[in-house]
Parts: C-alpha cells; structure tokens; sequence
C-alpha cells in the first residue's frame, strides 16, 4: 500500500513538473519589450462567498491579500537570468504576497461535522512570483511557502469576523486539517491578441489566452482558459487578478490612457491531481473527501483605471471540486491597487 501510494505521489509530480515545463519553454518568436515602468504597485484583494449572489458561507468561503509588485527591473541579478533563460526577451518585475485561504463545510453549525463534506481548512502562504512581459505575452513564475492547519488562523479570521458583524461562529473548526507545512511551484503563461477596434479606434475586444499550472503538497493541477474583455485601454494590463488557481493576469498593469475600462467574461478548464484542501493532510490522517480531477470555472467582471487606481470585480462560477458536492458554487472578488 505505501510503494502504491509512493507511485501516485511520483506520477502526480512527473505531470505536474512536464505542465510547468511546457508553460516555461521561451517563445520562438518575441515581440518588442515594453517601456520600462518605474511604479511599484500595492493591491488589497478580498474574496468571499458573501460578495456573491446570493451570499452564501461555505466551501471556498474567503480568500484575503495584500500584495507589492516592485517597478521594471528592480530585482536581484540571479533571478533576471533566471528569467531570461526560461521566458527569453522583456520587462522584468516581483511580486510579493501574504494570501490567506478559508475553506468550510455546507453546515458550519454542526458541532461534529459531516465526514462527506468540504472539509475546515486554511492556508496561510507568502508567495514571490517573478512576471516577464513583452508586448504580446505575460509569463509568470511563483514559489509559494506557508502553513495548513491551526496555525494559518482561519478560525480566528473568520469567527472574529463574524463577531464583528453580529453573525453566529463556525462550530466545527475542531476538525480543520491539522498543522503542515506548504510549498508549491506555479507557471503561467497569457497571451494578448492585438485589439479589433471599432469607430474612432478607441473601444476594443480583446482575447487572453492562458495556460497555468502548479506543482508542490497544496495542489497540482494544470489548467488553460481564456478571458474576452471589450473596453478601452486594453493593452494596459493583462486581465484581472484573482486569488488562484483561476485566470491570473496578476497585480501589474501600467496604465496606457488617462480613464482605462473593461468588461470581460471567461472559462478555464483544469485538471486536479491533488489538492489538500479536499483530500486531507499529506502527512497525517485528517478530514478528507474524494477529489474531482475534472473541474472548471466561469467568470464575468469589469476593471477601472483611474489616477493610477485600478478597480476589478469578478462574479466566479465553479464546477464541484468533490464527489457530492452541489452541481455549482459561486463567490465573488474584488481588488483594489494603486500605483506610486
């Protein structure tokens, strides 16, 4: 049985590393870089069943963070090569970001509950991506390092929270995923289609392809999406950003016109190797329920730019990420950068 469950473990990281390579193979063809951008961005970003309609408060119940992306070219040599190397020519920035993840059952009144539900769990992770962009493609690199279990403080967020507010307190947090270290890999790459303007050339429709995926004891899943955005100022930025796994365009956008606007609408589809949240802690017997490798995710929103200000929302429809899951789950995303 364990040799059987080395094997999996083995397969799994074999498809994970061949996805991450196939997003990290550098383009045969590069367009021109972008002009440098002296601008460090700050984002504050909440997702929340609640911000959804109608609110609920389960399953992918919150996800908070604060991010940093520093200006074009203000990182360490060693990982400039790195980039260079794996991504070829273009703009090179970091991001920095403290995220927290909040998972719940259906029924969070239960004392005790139900072992064939969405198991309490929280994930508490700082993650450094590296973003490389010429003026047609996004590619990102990300190692992510944090901690499952008590220690994330999901109970403490969430149930103080809901004190706040006057609301009851989730009772079954007794049985959230015990304490155990994280650390995973990320790759993704975005493609940005030139724009089919109409009239006077100032409004446009764009398409973001995206391909994505992730190696490490969190999850490991490959995915591949795209996202039609119709506005102005399209080519300030490469999509919205939303907490992953998802379409990602990231924190770092350089505006291109003084007002820049879009509404957009996306799918990605995604294939699940393993993903803690649903199947339990890796090193210990914990809460757990069977994954669904095939899942997907479905999302309408809109971005404003202004004075330096970016403003997104994101409506997401997700498939059921585990056997018996209700058909469909829905939350809602909203973040807030600034430049200086």
């Amino acid at each position: 049985m364990l040799n059987h469950k080395k094997s999996r473990q083995a397969v799994r990281a074999r498809l994970g590393l061949s996805f991450i390579g196939l997003i990290t193979l550098p383009c045969v063809a590069r367009a021109d870089s972008p002009a440098p951008d002296p601008a460090g961005i700050i984002t504050i970003q909440l997702e929340n069943d609640a911000l959804s309609i109608p609110a609920t408060d389960r399953l992918y119940t919150a996800g908070q963070r604060i991010g940093y992306v520093t200006p074009t070219g203000d990182l360490p040599v060693f990982l400039s090569q790195f980039g260079r190397q794996i991504f070829g020519g273009g703009t090179q920035r970091l991001e920095f970001d403290l995220g927290q993840v909040i998972f719940t059952p259906t029924n969070t009144q239960a004392y005790d509950p139900n072992p064939n539900d969405q198991p309490y769990a929280a994930q508490l992770a700082l993650h450094i991506s590296l973003i490389q962009d010429s003026m047609t493609t996004r590619s990102i690199a990300q190692i992510s390092a944090g901690v499952v279990g008590p220690d994330a403080l999901g109970q403490s967020v969430q149930n103080g929270f809901h004190e706040l507010i006057g609301n009851t307190p989730n009772r079954g947090w007794r049985y959230q995923l015990h304490n155990e270290p994280t650390l995973d890999f990320y790759g993704a790459r975005i493609w940005r289609d030139n724009v089919a303007r109409f009239g006077d050339g100032d409004i446009g429709v764009q398409i973001l392809p995206q391909i994505s995926g992730q190696v490490g004891n969190t999850e490991i899943y490959g995915q591949a999406g795209a996202i039609i955005r119709f506005g102005q100022g399209l080519d300030s930025d490469f999509g919205p950003a939303i907490i992953q796994p998802g379409t990602n365009g990231t924190d770092a956008y350089t505006p291109t016109r003084p007002l820049v606007w879009y509404v957009f609408a996306g799918a990605i589809g995604r294939l699940v190797a393993h993903d803690i949240f649903i199947q339990g802690n890796d090193f210990q017997s914990s809460r757990h329920v069977p994954l669904t490798p095939l899942q997907g995710d479905f999302e309408i929103g809109g971005a404003v730019m202004f004075r330096g200000v970016r403003l997104s929302a994101t409506e997401v429809l997700t498939t059921p990420e585990f056997h018996g899951a209700a058909p469909a789950f829905q939350y809602g995303s909203v973040a807030i950068s600034t430049r200086f």
